[in-house]
C-alpha cells in the first residue's frame, strides 16, 4: 500500500527545493544590480525564464511623476523607444496612481499581470511588473517567494543607488580634481602646496618649468631643500613658520634657485587652508616670476638715472661755458688784467666756488696777491674773522707749490687744508678754515708760469670733480691768454716808446756828425769855387779834412752797431776764434781811449800786468772792452776808473769799475737789453746798444757779464770769460 502522504510530503519538500533554488538564483542574479552600471535586462530575462512570464517591467517613478523604465524583458528594441507618459490618478482606485503603458506587446487580449511593489521607507519607489499569456498555476509558496524577491530587489535598489551617489560623487571628486589639476597645471602661476611642516604637497606646472624640476622629484621634500638659495634659506623659513602658525595671508619676495644654479625672483601670495578642526592642514603659496619686470624696472630705473645724471651733466656743463664765456667777457674787455681778475675772482665764487685766490708772480721768487673774494655762505659763516696768508714757494702742497712748479694741485677730500694758508679766529684761538674740496692750478702763458687760480669750495656745496678741474684749468688758461696778452701789449707799447725813443736817439746822434760834415764840405766847395782853395791855408784845409775824417769814422761806428744789433738777433754774428790775450788787448783799448779820456780828464788805472791768454774772437773781444770803458767814461763824471783783468786757468775775469751816477736796483736787468736806458737821453748821448751788444757777444763767447751798483755809488761791470772758449763751439761762430 503506497503511503500517500508519505509522496506528498516528498513533493512538497521538492517544490520547496525548487523554490529556494529559483530564489537562491535569482537573489544571486539581483546582486549584479548592485552595481548601477549593470544594466536589469539580464535580471529581468531570468526572471522570466523562471516564472515564465512573458513581459518583465522594472518601473521607477520620480519626483515629478515621469516614470522611467529600469529594465525590461520581452520588449522590442522599438518598444524601447517609445517615452512612458507620466503618472495619473487611477481611475478605479481613488488616491492611487497608475500609467497606461504605451508597449505594443501587452496589447495582446488575455494578458495576466502581476504586480510586485518594491517599497522604499513605505513609499512605493519602483514596480515589478510580470505579464502572463494566461493565469499562470504556481504553486502559493511562489507568491511569498516574488514578495521576497521583492524585498531582494528592494535592497539591491538601495545599494544601487547608494552605489551610483557613491560612483557619481567619485566622479565628480575625479572631475574637481582634474578640473584642479587642470587650472593649476594650465595656470601662469606658480602654485605650490605646503603641509605646516614645508613639505611640497602639490607642485604646479608653472613650477615646473621655472625650476627645471618635477613634482616628482620634489614630492614630500621641504621647499627649502634645493629651491632656496642658502642666504634666503633663513629667512623664509622663519618668514614660512610665521605663516604656518596661522597668521593668515601674506606676501613677500624670494629667490628661487633652479636646477642649473639661476636665480629667479618670485612674488609670493600666501594663505593657509583649515580642517573641520580648525587646524592648518596646508599653506597655499601663489607666485609671479618677477625676475624679468625687476630687471627691465631697473634697467629702467637705471636708464632714468643716467638720463637724470646726463640732465645734470648738460645742465653742470651749460652753467660752465656760461661761467667760462662771462669770464672771457671780462678778461677780453680790459687791458688791465689784474682788475679783470678781481672780477673774474668775485664772479667764480658766485657760481662756482666759495674762495678764490689769485697769485701773480713778479719774477723770480716774488709774487703778489692781487684778487680774493669770498662767497655770502664763507662770509656769514666766518664774516670778519678769516685771514688767508700769502703762499710759501718752498710749501709741499698749495699755490706755492703750483707757482714753484707750474702744476696743477686737486684736492677733492679737502686734503692738506693748512696749505691754503685760511685762518679763523675763535674765543683767542686760531682754527683752521676746513673745506670740503680744492683747486689750485697754474696761469701757464708760453710754458711759463704767471701765476696761479686757487678755488675752495664749503662743506655742502659737494666735492670738485674732474669736470670742475678741467674747468678751472680753461679759466686759468684764459685768464693766463689774457695776462699774457695784456703784459705782450704793454711790452709792445714800451717797445713802440723805445723805438720812438731810439729813432729820434739815433737821428740826433746822426744828425750831428753829418751836420759838421756837411759843414766842411761846404766849406771847401766854396774854396773851389772861388779858385781860394790853392792859395787856402794848409792848416785850414787839414782841419777840414780832419773833421771829414772823424765824423765820417763817427758815422761808420753807429752803422756799424747798428748792423752788429741785426746781426745778434738775425743769429748771424760771425766769430772767429783765435788765441788772444787779454790782458795785452785791454792796455791796447785803454791806449786808443787817450784823448777822449784827456778831453774829460778822466784818469784811468788799468791793472793787467799778467798775461791771460784765452780762445775769443779778437775783434769782438775789442768791441766789449771797448763798449764798457766808453760806457764808464760817458757816466764816470770824470771820476776815476779802474779796469782790472785777472782770472784762473779755465776762466778769465775782466773787471771795470767807475765811480759816476750809478744804477739803481730795480734797472740792472733793464740795462742790457736794446734801446734800454738807465738814464734819460737828454742829458746822455748815444743809442743806448751798448751794455746789450756786450751782453750779446758775451754769451756768444760762453761768458757771463754782471753789474753791480746803486745809485750814486758808481757801477762796477764783471765779465768772466771760458778761456778755452765756448762750450758749444760747434759750430762755431753762429748765434744761438
Amino acid at each position: 500500500m503506497v503511503d500517500l502522504s508519505a509522496d506528498a510530503d516528498h513533493k512538497l519538500t521538492e517544490e520547496r527545493l525548487a523554490l529556494l533554488s529559483v530564489l537562491q538564483e535569482l537573489t544571486v542574479a539581483a546582486l549584479d544590480l548592485l552595481n548601477p552600471c549593470t544594466p536589469a535586462d539580464d535580471f529581468l530575462d531570468r526572471v522570466a525564464e523562471r516564472l515564465g512570464c512573458a513581459v518583465a517591467l522594472w518601473l521607477q517613478p520620480d519626483a515629478r511623476g515621469q516614470v522611467g523604465l529600469l529594465g525590461a524583458s520581452g520588449l522590442s528594441p522599438a518598444s524601447r523607444q517609445i517615452p512612458i507618459p507620466r503618472l495619473s490618478p487611477h481611475p478605479r482606485q481613488p488616491g492611487a496612481l497608475w500609467v497606461d503603458l504605451p508597449y505594443p506587446e501587452l496589447a495582446s487580449p488575455g494578458l495576466v499581470r502581476w504586480s510586485v511593489p518594491i517599497d522604499d521607507a513605505g513609499a512605493p519607489s519602483s514596480l515589478l511588473l510580470m505579464y502572463f499569456d494566461r493565469e499562470p498555476h504556481l504553486p502559493r509558496q511562489y507568491r511569498g517567494m516574488v514578495e521576497r524577491l521583492g524585498g531582494v530587489l528592494r535592497t539591491a535598489l538601495v545599494h544601487r543607488q547608494l552605489f551610483a551617489r557613491t560612483l557619481d560623487s567619485e566622479r565628480a571628486l575625479q572631475r574637481e580634481r582634474d578640473f584642479s589639476s587642470a587650472v593649476l597645471d594650465t595656470a601662469r602661476a606658480l602654485v605650490i602646496v605646503l603641509d605646516p611642516e614645508g613639505r611640497i604637497v602639490r607642485f604646479n606646472r608653472a613650477c615646473q618649468e621655472v625650476t627645471g624640476y618635477s613634482f616628482e622629484e620634489l614630492r614630500g621634500e621641504p621647499f627649502w631643500k634645493r629651491l632656496l638659495p642658502p642666504d634666503e634659506a633663513a629667512r623664509v623659513v622663519t618668514h614660512f613658520a610665521v605663516l604656518a602658525s596661522g597668521r593668515g595671508f601674506d606676501q613677500y619676495e624670494s629667490d628661487w634657485l633652479t636646477r642649473k644654479g639661476e636665480r629667479r625672483l618670485i612674488s609670493w601670495s600666501s594663505n593657509v587652508l583649515r580642517g573641520e578642526s580648525g587646524a592648518i592642514e596646508y599653506v597655499i603659496a601663489t607666485g609671479i616670476d618677477i625676475t624679468e619686470h625687476r630687471r627691465m624696472q631697473q634697467e629702467r630705473d637705471q636708464t632714468f638715472q643716467r638720463e637724470q645724471q646726463a640732465r645734470a651733466r648738460a645742465e653742470e656743463q651749460e652753467g660752465r661755458s656760461a661761467l667760462l664765456a662771462e669770464a672771457s667777457g671780462l678778461l677780453a674787455g680790459s687791458l688791465a688784467p689784474e682788475d679783470a681778475l678781481r672780477s673774474v675772482a668775485a664772479l667764480t665764487v658766485q657760481r662756482f666756488a666759495d674762495w678764490c685766490a689769485v697769485d701773480l708772480l713778479d719774477g723770480g721768487h716774488s709774487f703778489q696777491r692781487i684778487a680774493e673774494a669770498r662767497s655770502e655762505a664763507l662770509r656769514d659763516t666766518v664774516p670778519s674773522r678769516m685771514h688767508c696768508s700769502l703762499p710759501d714757494l718752498d710749501a709741499a702742497h698749495g699755490p706755492g707749490r703750483v707757482l714753484r712748479l707750474g702744476e696743477a694741485e686737486f684736492c677733492p677730500d679737502g686734503c692738506a687744508a693748512m696749505s691754503l694758508g685760511c685762518v679763523r679766529d675763535a674765543e683767542s684761538l686760531s682754527e683752521v678754515v676746513e673745506f670740503q674740496s680744492w683747486i689750485s692750478v697754474p696761469l701757464l702763458a708760453r710754458e711759463h708760469a704767471l701765476g696761479a687760480l686757487t678755488l675752495a669750495r664749503m662743506r655742502g656745496g659737494g666735492p670738485y670733480g674732474p669736470a670742475d678741474l678741467a674747468l678751472a684749468q680753461e679759466l686759468a688758461r684764459r685768464a693766463a691768454m689774457a695776462l699774457d696778452n695784456a703784459r705782450l701789449y704793454q711790452q709792445a707799447q714800451l717797445a713802440i716808446g723805445l723805438r720812438d725813443e731810439f729813432l729820434s736817439i739815433a737821428s740826433h746822434e746822426l744828425k750831428t756828425p753829418v751836420t759838421s760834415l756837411q759843414l766842411s764840405v761846404q766849406g771847401l766847395m766854396r774854396l773851389g769855387r772861388t779858385g781860394a782853395l790853392r792859395t787856402a791855408p794848409v792848416a785850414s784845409v787839414t782841419h777840414s779834412l780832419e773833421v771829414i775824417e772823424r765824423q765820417a769814422k763817427r758815422m761808420a761806428k753807429l752803422v756799424n752797431t747798428l748792423l752788429d744789433v741785426s746781426r745778434i738777433h738775425a743769429g748771424k754774428l760771425e766769430l772767429e776764434f783765435e788765441e788772444v790775450d787779454l790782458a795785452a788787448l785791454v792796455r791796447d783799448v785803454a791806449a786808443r781811449f787817450t784823448p777822449e779820456l784827456a778831453s774829460t780828464g778822466t784818469r784811468l788805472r788799468v791793472h793787467a800786468g799778467t798775461a791771460m791768454p784765452g780762445v775769443w774772437d779778437r775783434s769782438r773781444l775789442d768791441q766789449i772792452v771797448t763798449n764798457l770803458l766808453s760806457n764808464a767814461i760817458k757816466y764816470g763824471e770824470g771820476r776815476p776808473i779802474e779796469v782790472r783783468v785777472e782770472g784762473d786757468a779755465e776762466v778769465a775775469r775782466l773787471e771795470v769799475r767807475d765811480q759816476g751816477i750809478g744804477i739803481p736796483a730795480e734797472r740792472h736787468a733793464r740795462i742790457f737789453r736794446a734801446f734800454e736806458r738807465a738814464v734819460s737821453s737828454r742829458h746822455y748821448g748815444g743809442l743806448g746798444l751798448g751794455l746789450h751788444i756786450v751782453n750779446q757777444l758775451v754769451e756768444r763767447l760762453g761768458g757771463s757779464v754782471q753789474v753791480e751798483s746803486e745809485a750814486g755809488q758808481g757801477a762796477t761791470f764783471t765779465v768772466e770769460l771760458p778761456r778755452q772758449g765756448p762750450r758749444a763751439a760747434a759750430p762755431a761762430g753762429l748765434g744761438p
